[in-house]
């Protein structure tokens, strides 16, 4: 195609994606592609684009370059596009979705993101402006699907994190998108605490329930540790909702006075078991003097026989 060339480009002439949305790691796969490269060199040309600055910028192929970098290569091939900045952001997307093993939650919704901000952005569009459908349609996603991974994007680094490995689950996650940074924060806490993952039908009531009014830790708390059916958070429960201690602490009105009132208590019988045991040392250390006197007195040894 016209628009389209093959070139040795030196590596340290090639500049990485503005804002690049995908991860690149020194994996087990990033070490299959080092030897990969090793033994047979770069077969498939990296992508990239004359940028604004007029120097070329990777499009696609940044796993590549981070090899061809560590094994001291001075030039890759490169399939130069003739593009503008949003025609490259789209190509980085697409590009990179397709040809990676494995693409992260986290690394579609900042992709898609990136992409539908660009295409939005670009005059060409007129009074046709892109829209998400538009978008989904040339990813071959659903819109609800594409706006879902876009939500993930105003999740806290933590809990984003918590997506990406698997310890939260994605429809819960696109739900937490949508409380507050602060509200985000208690749930990262908790959920590290006590071990337990929001459900989605608890994601949505604490959704739900910030979107009418404030919402405090206790609360959330409790949210999460009822709707939890592992071993820690029954643990949790039993000692800090079960109806003889709710009774016991009527009148704690937090989780915190609650915590407060039962460690004050454990300490106080603490207390009370050193005294008795104290003092049945000492009542025995007495008995064992008196034994002694009296087997000195008659002359005596009432424990040689």
């Amino acid at each position: 195609m016209e628009n389209e060339t093959i070139e040795q480009i030196p590596v340290e002439d090639l500049h990485v994606f503005r804002n690049h949305t995908f991860q690149v790691k020194d994996d087990e796969s990033m070490k299959t592609l080092k030897e990969s490269v090793r033994e047979q060199g770069i077969i498939q040309p990296l992508l990239a684009f004359i940028n604004e600055d007029g120097e070329p910028e990777l499009i696609s192929g940044h796993r590549r370059l981070w090899v061809a970098r560590d094994l001291g290569l001075e030039k890759v091939p490169v399939l130069m596009k003739r593009v503008d900045r949003t025609e490259a952001t789209i190509l980085m997307g697409i590009s990179n979705i397709l040809n990676r093993e494995k693409v992260l939650p986290s690394e579609r919704g900042f992709t898609y993101s990136a992409m539908l901000k660009a295409m939005k952005s670009d005059r060409r569009w007129g009074n046709d402006a892109p829209t998400r459908e538009m978008l989904a349609e040339r990813l071959g996603e659903s819109s609800t699907q594409l706006s879902r991974f876009i939500r993930l994007t105003e999740l806290i680094p933590d809990l984003l994190n918590l997506v990406d490995t698997g310890k939260l689950g994605f429809r819960p996650a696109v739900e937490l998108s949508y409380l507050s940074a602060d509200t985000q924060e208690v749930i990262f806490q908790i959920c590290k605490e006590l071990g337990v993952k929001p459900t989605l039908t608890t994601a949505k009531e604490i959704r739900e329930i910030e979107e009418e009014r404030d919402l405090d830790a206790d609360e959330i708390r409790r949210l999460l540790v009822e709707q939890d059916g592992s071993k820690k958070a029954e643990e949790y429960k039993m000692v800090f909702y079960s109806p003889v201690l709710c009774a016991i602490l009527k009148n704690c009105h937090s989780v915190s006075e609650r915590e407060d009132r039962i460690i004050r208590g454990l300490k106080l019988l603490e207390e009370q078991d050193k005294e008795r045991r104290e003092k049945r040392e000492e009542e025995q250390r007495k008995r064992i003097e008196e034994i002694r006197k009296q087997n000195q007195e008659g002359g005596g040894d009432t424990y040689g026989g």
